[in-house]
């Protein structure tokens, strides 16, 4: 068993072709590929017309390229024939391939395909803790932002808010490129903030925040994917961090949830 195996599930449509291209040029460490298609692909009816008989064959065609890519990439490729009116037609097949390879890394592309198929997959997604990815039209491809920690949690310790919003803060406007905080900028300006915590004799008392402490909360945020860390390529010792996707979102639900709830202030949002 190999531990760096990466499997990817694709649901056939007419455009996987184009998007696997782009996956793979994303996901470098891709060693196998599996194409989910609805058997009704592969079955000729004297009821289709001549605008399905040619989504049938650009869809076969688009598979083909695919095994075709993968086979110069030294990625196997497999096809993987169902019948999606059910969930089960779905979920069995991808348990079969997580049991032959329970310690892989999972992937998928769920970009095209029926609407059955692609929600069927990234369910499954969900429960195999594999990544989903998407692209619609000539939009480049995204994963899919699945949160990583109930949103409750967040608030627990309101320094995550504030760590969070000052990295998004730094972000400057209409720019792909994500602006990166040096670690010793981001802890002072971190513990400017002083975050009130109640004392069962004392009440109210506000908190110092330790490098140790700050160190913590920045392992747990990465660990959900809510920011990145870099090296600094002029200086090894130093770490860089930057809000991730993910992290905005996060962010943006909950300002959401605080604002129905009439809350005007939060720690880190105000």
């Amino acid at each position: 068993m190999d531990p760096q195996e990466h499997i990817h599930i694709i649901s056939a449509g007419d455009s996987i072709h184009k998007t696997y291209a782009a996956v793979l040029t994303d996901l470098r460490t891709i060693t196998h590929t599996f194409i989910f298609a609805e058997k009704e692909i592969y079955t000729n009816s004297s009821r289709d017309d001549n605008k399905k008989r040619a989504w049938k064959c650009a869809i076969r065609d688009a598979i083909d390229e695919v095994n075709t890519l993968s086979l110069s990439r030294k990625i196997s490729c497999a096809l993987v024939s169902i019948d999606a009116d059910t969930f089960d037609a779905i979920r069995d097949p991808v348990l079969g391939i997580f049991s032959e390879h329970p310690e892989a890394r999972f992937s998928f592309d769920i970009s095209a395909g029926s609407k059955r198929l692609s929600m069927g997959l990234f369910a499954m997604s969900l429960w195999v803790e594999g990544d989903s990815y998407y692209a619609f039209g000539s939009s480049p491809t995204r994963r899919v932002p699945v949160p990583t920690l109930p949103s409750r949690t967040l608030p627990a310790n309101p320094h995550y808010l504030v760590i969070l919003t000052i990295l998004f803060r730094g972000q400057e406007r209409g720019k792909e490129e994500r602006t990166l905080m040096p670690k010793e900028t981001l802890f002072n300006e971190t513990k400017i903030w002083k975050i009130p915590v109640q004392d069962a004799d004392e009440g109210a008392a506000m908190q110092e925040l330790s490098l140790s402490g700050f160190s913590r909360l920045i392992a747990a945020l990465m660990r959900w994917n809510l920011i990145r860390e870099e090296q600094n390529p002029d200086h090894e010792q130093e770490k860089l961090y930057s809000i991730t996707p993910d992290g905005e979102l996060a962010l943006f639900v909950y300002s959401a949830r605080m604002k129905k709830r009439g809350v005007a202030s939060t720690p880190g949002l105000s």
